[in-house]
């Protein structure tokens, strides 16, 4: 199930995923205060768990000023998940409230739409980013294309998405082929990177463009919904099919 979120906004964060992943949250706290607890907390404690969702972007006639995005044309938030009880709570809950405010920034919604949706079939199918795509290795830090261990680690990490998600593993190995995947370092603004520097940044070593995956034809659909890499639900890894 795939929705999409519009709003106006006068500015948002250039780190801005931040900000949508909290818009995220709060519509599910606003449409179900257990699910949140479910979702975001483990014995009172925030959880660490993956979530069963994915989300990217999309600004419209902006320019850059500073450390802000100023937007003059639309703000689009596309939310993607295989859970249709937790899209049901999103979109309600997006509805719920339709002025947001998020340290000092303000966005008001204008409307939410639910997307058709393409899923793979079979057991190959060419894939391009709608966010960009991040991997970590084994000693925490995010892998560039070249590194040894990057497919090995996109395994990893699918493997335990899925298992989070249906309760087993991928049926098969996913083949990951780059086609036109570009670098992009992504800076991440937030309070919990006070430790790493004093910008409070963390930077991202991630990918944008097109691929092939290949694997058993279930998998890739739910990788499709429930997107593909580390930090799927603070706005990387969303995928589109293109073709098979």
């Amino acid at each position: 199930m795939r929705i999409e979120v519009v709003f106006k906004g006068k500015k948002i964060p250039i780190s801005y995923q931040y900000l949508f992943a909290s818009v995220i949250k709060g519509a599910i706290e606003n449409s179900s205060k257990e699910k949140f607890q479910e979702i975001y907390y483990f014995e009172d404690k925030k959880s660490k768990q993956s979530k069963n969702f994915v989300f990217s972007t999309y600004l419209k006639d902006f320019e850059i000023v500073e450390d802000d995005f100023e937007v003059k044309g639309e703000i689009k938030l596309v939310i993607s998940s295989p859970d249709s009880e937790l899209m049901l709570y999103i979109y309600n809950g997006m509805l719920a409230k339709r002025e947001i405010k998020y340290k000092g920034y303000e966005l008001s919604l204008q409307r939410v739409n639910l997307l058709k949706e393409k899923l793979p079939t079979k057991d190959e199918a060419v894939f391009k980013t709608l966010s960009p795509i991040a991997v970590k290795g084994k000693q925490g830090s995010f892998l560039d294309l070249e590194d040894d261990e990057y497919r090995d680690a996109l395994n990893y990490i699918s493997n335990e998405m899925l298992k989070r998600f249906r309760g087993f593993r991928l049926k098969e190995p996913l083949v990951f082929e780059p086609i036109n995947l570009k670098k992009q370092v992504v800076k991440l603004k937030h309070e919990e990177f006070a430790m790493l520097n004093e910008e409070q940044i963390l930077y991202v070593n991630a990918y944008r463009g097109t691929f092939r995956l290949k694997g058993d034809p279930e998998d890739l659909a739910l990788i499709t919904q429930l997107g593909l890499g580390f930090r799927r639900s603070s706005g990387f890894g969303n995928l589109q099919l293109v073709e098979e």
